[in-house]
């Protein structure tokens, strides 16, 4: 569904309208800085000195190559033992052993008009992984009182104020990240992929804690429901450990210039806003196949964190959809940098044979107007495959 650019504009305006820390970088792409997720991560930070860890955050860790996690722990540790953190403490611990991640929060969050504005920017949809109660009991309660909880810490502990001396560094980390954003990709993989969004809201977060390490960096992709429709998300931490200095306004770095890992991400994770749900509503077909997830193939995926078939298709099928789309845009040194780097360094071995079998699609759009009609064609290929014939491609690679 196509959005006429002015409509585009009224239902992203608004948050533009609330934090400065905003940059629309094409009529349906923004960048920005995300007031709720930063004083998440502030009061996360807090937090953990009572319950010791939450995903990657530790309570022995001073995170001093973040400059953000570092000097906001430094300027509110005065407040871990407010009441208002010790509550958020108490939730925390207990979504800790109900979810085990933070990434639902963070989506939950994005839906809250940010603080301190109070209510929804817009309405929160039954089936938000928060308020999944089959999966997470008593996660929706815990979720709406963190928020509530959050916008109260904003308030008492001025965290606005935060931001806003520091203005100079979030906007030096937008700068960054901007460069390397591959916003020309978005339309091919409309085309590509056959669907339309009604916008991409593309968030940093430098106050997430990361462990200390070259790689190490986190990022995921919410898909987010609107008036107009749906909206693909994504979220991601810094990438590049900074030396440590003595004040916020000292740095002239700010841990997002990393040309590589943005236009990854940035691709990577939109792709899968076209990829996950249309898997989705296949599952019971992909794991049909599960005994083709070998263990020789498990080695080979091991850096990149997949332990199962399901989360092996997905990723295969989204790294495809990035090669393709750099074919698409007549750019064949990316797409050969991606093929080097997905099949040969992070052993994604069923990609070559995918790619045989996008050709296909890619020339009879009569047939396959989009990729959800041109799935069934790829889980057959899949589904005639033996775990002999996995384990010969990994030995190929």
């Amino acid at each position: 569904m196509k959005i006429p650019f002015l409509s585009l504009l009224s239902f992203l305006m608004p948050m533009a309208a609330y934090c400065q820390l905003s940059e629309q970088i094409s009529p349906k792409v923004s960048l920005s800085v995300n007031a709720n997720i930063e004083t998440y991560f502030i009061a996360e930070k807090l937090a953990v000195d009572h319950i010791r860890n939450y995903v990657f955050s530790n309570k022995e860790a001073s995170f001093d190559h973040q400059p953000i996690v570092y000097f906001g722990y430094k300027e509110f540790r005065s407040w871990k033992d407010r009441p208002v953190i010790l509550r958020i403490s108490e939730i925390l611990k207990q979504l800790r052993d109900i979810q085990h991640d933070n990434s639902q929060q963070i989506e939950y969050l994005l839906y809250l008009h940010q603080f301190p504005k109070k209510g929804f920017r817009w309405p929160v949809p039954n089936d938000l992984p928060m308020y999944n109660e089959t999966q997470y009991p008593g996660a929706k309660a815990l979720g709406i009182e963190l928020g509530d909880s959050l916008a109260s810490f904003y308030k008492q502990a001025r965290v606005g104020d935060f931001l806003k001396k520091n203005t100079v560094f979030y906007k030096g980390a937008l700068a960054e990240a901007r460069k390397y954003i591959n916003i020309k990709a978005i339309p091919y993989m409309e085309k590509w992929y056959g669907q339309q969004f009604a916008g991409y809201e593309l968030y940093l977060m430098p106050g997430m804690p990361i462990t200390a390490g070259d790689d190490n960096y986190r990022a995921f992709g919410p898909m987010l429901t609107s008036p107009k429709g749906k909206v693909s998300a994504m979220v991601f931490s810094s990438s590049i450990q900074l030396p440590l200095l003595k004040a916020l306004k000292d740095y002239q770095h700010f841990g997002f210039d990393n040309a590589e890992v943005t236009r990854f991400l940035t691709v990577h994770e939109v792709g899968h806003s076209f990829v996950n749900p249309q898997l989705a509503k296949m599952k019971p077909t992909i794991l049909q196949d599960s005994a083709l997830f070998t263990p020789a193939l498990a080695k080979s995926l091991e850096n990149s964190y997949i332990g199962n078939w399901d989360v092996c298709v997905i990723e295969h099928l989204v790294r495809l959809g990035e090669i393709r789309t750099a074919v698409a845009m007549g750019d064949e040194t990316e797409a050969n940098r991606l093929r080097k780097m997905h099949v040969t360094e992070m052993g994604f071995v069923l990609i070559p044979m995918l790619e045989e079998l996008a050709v296909v699609y890619e020339t009879d759009h009569t047939k396959y107007p989009d990729f959800k009609s041109f799935l069934p064609v790829i889980f057959e290929a899949v589904h005639g495959l033996t775990p002999q014939d996995i384990d010969k491609l990994v030995q190929q690679k």
